[in-house]
């Protein structure tokens, strides 16, 4: 998701840039309705854009120590 947010193309749609980052790792197709579906639910339950839901989740998970 941080790669998507950061090398996202002007005017382009956040979940394009997850599927291009998804693809970029050859990752699932599951990989990115799993992260799409929790930006979705992020989005609404706090009433905010898709971008704003990855820049909040992204923030909140820079306090977590990395394994």
């Amino acid at each position: 998701m941080k790669e998507a947010v950061q090398t996202r193309q002007r005017k382009e749609e956040l979940e394009r840039a997850i599927g291009r980052a998804v693809r970029r790792h050859n990752l699932d197709f599951k990989v990115y309705i799993d992260i799409v579906d929790k930006l979705r639910e992020i989005a609404y339950e706090k009433g905010m854009t898709l971008e704003s839901a990855a820049r909040a989740f992204l923030e909140e998970g820079k306090d977590e120590p990395k394994q």
